[in-house]
């Protein structure tokens, strides 16, 4: 039986990691600050351990003894595209790769980011994972950084490693802020939901097919960047619509109404050729499940409290 490390186990991703983990013949140790719920997963060791606290860090990699790591920790608050606190997760990546492998550690893999990506010039081309890297944020910059990191480290050390790259996700459990849930929130609440025209173009798969891909890329022996999508683009204004249509309030969306962030790309979508043809992951949950699924899971919180 496989024993997997899980980083970042509470956060968006890492519930639907568990989720698929549980799924299989898998000892799931998670490491977070928050506990994640245990509701299926009745094999799963959580630790609680603060990632930026290094000391600690290695004590729990070097108790736990596991073969596999996946790594999703990582601060994606409010402001974490220029917080310098993302230099702090890149040291604690660092700390943990060496500590993983300095255990016994074989196989790790990562959660990289399209912000890695250089988006300027893109065009209608969909991102090759060879495609030329140069980030504008500093959450890109370190994201990247960690996989060089991590990528020479690993030919030095005959560790495996893999970066699975995502582009967008979406689905139950995203945190308030974001696009589909603050549009579930004003609308709920009878309000205008004000957004940005709309017009850029992206992919945005489903956690939990995004939490299936991870797994499977852990059992796999696939190694280096592999971009991670549902291979099927939609504009920002038509996921708005469709959430709007579903929340029964399309008389309050108002697209336009918030300026464009400066330097996101008009069209910002993967090349899924490796996904499918050598990790041999086609994902199975189509948008309009996806946005069912999460203004569910979205009004359910809010009932409970």
């Amino acid at each position: 039986m496989r024993r997997v490390l899980v980083t970042g186990a509470s956060g968006f991703v890492g519930r639907a990691v568990l989720d698929a983990l549980a799924r299989g013949d898998t000892e799931v140790v998670a490491l977070s600050r928050r506990p994640p719920s245990r509701e299926s997963r009745p094999r799963l060791d959580w630790r609680a351990v603060d990632m930026l606290d290094a000391p600690a860090l290695r004590r729990a990699v070097a108790e736990v003894g596991c073969d596999t790591c996946i790594h999703l920790a990582w601060d994606v608050g409010p402001g974490y595209w220029t917080s310098p606190a993302n230099l702090d997760w890149l040291a604690a990546g660092a700390t943990l790769l060496r500590a993983f492998r300095e255990a016994g550690g074989t196989r790790f893999v990562g959660a990289g980011t399209c912000a890695e990506h250089d988006w300027t010039g893109i065009g209608d081309a969909a991102l090759r994972e060879d495609a030329a890297r140069r980030p504008a944020t500093l959450y890109g910059a370190a994201k990247a950084a960690l996989w060089d990191v991590a990528a020479s480290y690993a030919a030095g050390t005959g560790l495996e490693a893999a970066w699975g790259v995502v582009f967008h996700a979406i689905g139950p459990g995203e945190r308030a802020g974001r696009l589909l849930p603050s549009i579930v929130a004003s609308l709920d609440a009878g309000q205008e939901a004000r957004c940005t025209a709309g017009t850029q173009v992206q992919d945005p798969i489903d956690v939990r097919d995004l939490g299936a891909a991870f797994a499977r890329l852990a059992a796999s022996p696939l190694q280096g960047r592999v971009n991670l999508g549902r291979g099927a683009p939609e504009s920002v204004a038509g996921i708005a619509r469709r959430v709007a249509a579903r929340c029964g309030r399309p008389d309050l969306l108002r697209l336009g109404a918030l300026p464009a962030r400066a330097g996101e790309p008009a069209r910002l979508v993967p090349d899924l050729a490796r996904m499918r043809d050598e990790l041999g992951f086609v994902p199975c949950h189509d948008l309009e499940d996806s946005i069912a699924a999460a203004i569910d899971w979205q009004r359910a919180q809010g009932a409970e409290r």
